[in-house]
């Protein structure tokens, strides 16, 4: 990625956000049932399973209801996420972790899952290379990610409203990974027999700020380590809506694409 992660900064903004989510997460629940029903076609049917960035938990709760015999591992970096998600699905064991470091024993899971949540990891490469370390033989790694176009109409036109307004176009926004991204990290992180592909989900907003206080609801607003301090100058702000609305606006709503990359590695 182009600019660093602030990880106390993620872990911060998903903690306080831990109580809203659930009200603001629309495309995340809805990746999370896509991510469920792959479980479901993909993944063993017995064994421990370990879902990494459990959120409020109902990626591990859609799953322990149509797969009862699988173990579930619930863990987030954010501390607040993973006490939501324990408080959601009670007989799962529970930790806090980072995705780029996994605690746990080599060849011990039969499952890794995650939704959502590795769009927030610089290195894509070690941490896929972690899944593979803690998976059986024959153990399966399904997960979705935001790639590269999520939000491509937000980010062009605060850039564009950044340069109209007189000041440089931003360089600390992230930079999210590519299909073609994915695809290397997996197989440099030890994953010879892998699918990845991609689709895009939409949803639609009255206006930006709108738009805004979701992302900030899920807890998913900039946390690169460049980011300015404080919020956009009011000029910003309006430049944005009005460059926003003229371009995209339609029936009074405003899109806001998602690009979702889902993969299936297996463990050979």
């Amino acid at each position: 990625m182009n600019a660093a992660i602030d990880r106390k900064l993620v872990r911060r903004h998903f903690s306080v956000s831990s109580a809203l989510y659930d009200g603001h997460a629309c495309v995340q629940k809805h990746v999370a049932r896509k991510v469920s029903a792959l479980v479901e076609a993909e993944a063993p049917v017995c064994g421990r399973f370990l879902e990494i960035g459990t959120g409020t938990g109902c990626l591990t709760e859609m799953i322990a209801d149509t797969n009862p015999r699988l173990q579930p591992v619930i863990s987030d970096l954010s501390h607040g996420m993973t006490m939501t998600a324990r408080e959601k699905v009670p007989h799962a064991l529970a930790l806090d972790l980072d995705a780029a470091a996994l605690p746990v024993k080599a060849d011990s899971l039969a499952l890794v899952c995650s939704s959502s949540v590795y769009q927030w990891v610089e290195n894509l490469t070690a941490a896929f290379g972690e899944c593979s370390r803690v998976l059986e033989e024959n153990g399966v790694f399904i997960f979705a990610l935001f790639g590269d176009r999520t939000l491509w109409e937000l980010k062009e036109c605060y850039r564009q409203a950044c340069i109209h307004t007189g000041r440089m176009a931003p360089d600390h926004l992230l930079t999210l990974p590519s299909l073609a991204e994915v695809k290397r990290a997996l197989h440099a992180g030890g994953f010879e027999a892998s699918r990845v592909w991609e689709a895009e989900e939409c949803e639609t907003h009255a206006s930006v700020r709108g738009l805004l206080r979701s992302i900030k609801g899920v807890g998913a607003q900039n946390a690169s380590k460049h980011r300015p301090r404080g919020l956009a100058s009011r000029r910003v702000m309006q430049r944005l809506e009005q460059l926003y609305t003229d371009r995209f606006g339609r029936e009074g709503r405003l899109p806001a694409t998602y690009h979702v990359i889902y993969g299936v590695a297996r463990n050979i």
